[in-house]
């Protein structure tokens, strides 16, 4: 298992959490989704988990700060990878670095899974997001189209 302390925050931890532990990110993942209720985004918790979902998270001090999410996968066109899913630093950790810790972190993390690739998806509005993500070297290759089914039920 990779741990890693950052230079940024020395007494900072990155490290992947047992599923165990998944219920503390649950406050920073409120934070990017506020108009969902509290309990529903425990169940899709443990729902996500029952499918594979890991998360990394930043510490300090044994204070969550930080999430990367994370599901491995394989598909046809680009063998094994992992798809990076909500990364989310607490808004009084945001501008240190912690983001960026996270995903060098997480790519170490896919390196040693065996992965060719990594993918994320960004809202189409959160341009510092597709900044950030762009000066690690991603590239904008696609759409992912959404149908709601809520209405056709």
């Amino acid at each position: 298992m990779i741990a890693e302390r950052g230079p940024l925050l020395p007494e900072m931890v990155i490290r992947l959490l047992a599923k165990d532990e998944l219920a503390m990110i649950l406050p920073l993942v409120q934070e990017l989704n506020p108009g969902v209720p509290s309990d529903v985004l425990a169940q899709r918790l443990q729902d996500m988990t029952a499918q594979g979902y890991q998360c990394a998270a930043a510490f300090v001090d044994d204070c969550c700060i930080g999430v990367a999410g994370i599901w491995l996968g394989v598909r046809f066109w680009c063998g094994r990878y992992l798809d990076v899913d909500n990364v989310i630093v607490d808004s009084r950790y945001r501008g240190a670095g912690i983001g960026q810790q996270l995903m060098d972190w997480v790519e170490r993390y896919a390196h040693q899974e065996g992965c060719e690739i990594m993918v994320l998806d960004a809202y189409v509005i959160n341009h510092p997001a597709h900044r950030f993500y762009q000066r690690n070297s991603y590239q904008i290759v696609g759409y992912h189209f959404v149908k709601s089914l809520r209405s056709t039920r």
